[in-house]
């Protein structure tokens, strides 16, 4: 196979070594380790030359504002070949304008269907001011052993990017080399071309308009318009207590009596309201438990 001609010449060795490490991580040598997995078959060769995979990088926006949330793109791998191509890995090249983004400020994910979840992608710099994140996970189950993309079909990876708060305002260019993983080697079998994107400042926070703490508050929804509402009575006892009819019998004029029994007639309401008000007491404790056990459930991406 005879590749084409590349515009990543600068990092070419890095992404190659990266995607071809096992687990894409330096360890110390352990005693006594499996056998590495046999190398996958290496993928087709295209007619008149080239790489067995188009890769193309669509379907996003161009601006991303610092700080703002995901905004999600798409990644094509298109096998060009008679062969299914297996271990594919593709490798995520940014390139600024200005030079000043760091590894740290990138957060960058894609969606592995296989396990039916997100992975992370971390980032290296490069001597050259370029920031290199290998599409791998976590071995094992739920892990990710890289793409497979049967022969002649096209296989499209959600993605998904976003730049943390502090991120300066710059211009980045954004590549997908692709590496067929074999063994501990590994070959180059595509490249895209380049995505143009633009890291906007952070979106202003919202203005908070103070409270003045004297501000006259207007009467509850209860209350008639143009009317005060009426001071609460004591608590008294849901039936009429004997002292109280008799003090009401004994009481000099009609206005007097009148009170007592309003005054026996408030304990009634008071109780038939404390009965009304205690379901809903106990669904706003039932609401508190939910959200609390909703917090604190493992949460999976």
């Amino acid at each position: 196979m005879a590749p084409a001609p590349l515009r990543l010449h600068a990092v070419r060795a890095v992404t190659v070594a990266a995607a071809a490490a096992a687990p894409f991580v330096i360890a110390a040598p352990v005693p006594a380790a499996p056998a590495p997995d046999p190398p996958a078959p290496a993928c087709g060769t295209p007619d008149g030359g080239g790489f067995p995979l188009d890769t193309r990088i669509h379907g996003g926006p161009a601006g991303f504002p610092a700080g703002g949330p995901f905004q999600e793109l798409k990644l094509d791998l298109t096998n060009t070949t008679d062969a299914p191509c297996s271990g594919v890995h593709p490798v995520l090249v940014l390139t600024d304008r200005d030079r000043a983004l760091r590894p740290e400020q990138i957060r960058f994910e894609f969606y592995d269907a296989g396990s039916a979840r997100w992975h992370p992608v971390a980032f290296e710099p490069t001597e050259d001011a370029e920031n290199v994140g290998v599409f791998t996970g976590p071995d094992g189950p739920g892990g990710f052993g890289g793409f497979s993309v049967p022969a002649g079909r096209t296989l499209t990876v959600p993605v998904r990017l976003t730049f943390e708060v502090e991120t300066a305002p710059d211009e980045v260019v954004v590549n997908a080399a692709v590496v067929q993983r074999r063994g501990e080697d590994g070959d180059w079998v595509g490249e895209s071309g380049d995505y143009l994107l633009t890291v906007g400042p952070a979106a202003p926070a919202a203005p908070v308009t103070p409270t003045a703490p004297d501000t006259p508050r207007p009467p509850g929804p209860s209350a008639p318009p143009g009317k005060e509402p009426r001071p609460p009575a004591p608590t008294a006892p849901a039936t009429v207590r004997p002292d109280v009819a008799e003090a009401a019998e004994a009481a000099e004029g009609a206005e007097d009596a009148e009170e007592a029994r309003e005054l026996a007639s408030t304990g009634r309401e008071s109780e038939a309201h404390a009965r009304a008000l205690a379901p809903v007491a106990a669904g706003l404790l039932l609401l508190g438990a939910a959200l609390v056990w909703v917090a604190r459930r493992p949460r999976h991406r």
